[in-house]
């Protein structure tokens, strides 16, 4: 079995050295990519993995991700995490579910504690890990 990865799609960084404690606590290694292609690729290598997008001013770019991993890597869980917050809860839930109609497992917006998205990462990843043991 390829080693548990969680790739983390974002453009500063903040989020991916939030995960590295969890992942180092785990075994599991953090994949940082600013570029789709990139991601793709790293995700289409195969093996259990998570996929963190966080939402920030390439929404399009962003959610264009979302559908093209969809399409690629379809069994591969994505959380979207957004990095502003979107005040109109109807706005709010007309978001997410574009979001899980293009296969977001979760969708989280602020205001968000660490524990939440360390949460949401370690159940997913280890369902990833169940799933591809028991194939």
């Amino acid at each position: 079995m390829k080693h548990p990865r969680i790739v983390i799609y974002e453009t500063d960084g903040r989020l991916a050295e939030q995960i590295r404690d969890v992942a180092r606590e785990n075994g599991w290694l953090v994949r940082e990519s600013r570029q789709a292609e990139a991601c793709l690729a790293l995700l289409r290598e195969g093996g259990p993995a998570v996929l963190i997008i966080k939402l920030e001013r390439k929404l399009i770019d962003e959610m264009s991700l979302l559908a093209k991993l969809n399409e690629q890597v379809p069994h591969c869980p994505v959380i979207l995490i957004s990095d502003a917050k979107m005040e109109n809860a109807l706005r709010r839930s007309s978001f997410a579910g574009l979001a899980y109609d293009l296969g977001a497992r979760y969708v989280l917006f602020p205001p968000l504690s660490r524990s939440v998205i360390e949460d949401a990462v370690v159940g997913l990843l280890e369902a990833a890990i169940h799933r591809s043991t028991h194939a």
